[in-house]
């Protein structure tokens, strides 16, 4: 399974989600998401972990124009 970091930043009217960082275990999941928290001193940033379930629905096999 794969983990994936996501960095929240919200702000007075939304928040913002990208994936800041992956893993292939949980303990290296978790070393990537103390490192974050610890560099990032934005009080509007929060950093979680998201176990990443791969679905064969969304997994595109051709090119859509």
């Amino acid at each position: 399974m794969v983990y994936l970091i996501v960095r929240r930043r919200k702000n007075e009217y939304t928040h913002d989600y990208r994936i800041e960082k992956w893993a292939p275990t949980i303990k290296e999941a978790n070393k990537y998401l103390s490192a974050l928290s610890l560099l990032d001193d934005d009080e509007d940033v929060m950093f979680f972990i998201v176990p990443a379930q791969e679905n064969p629905a969304l997994i595109l096999t051709e090119e859509v124009a």
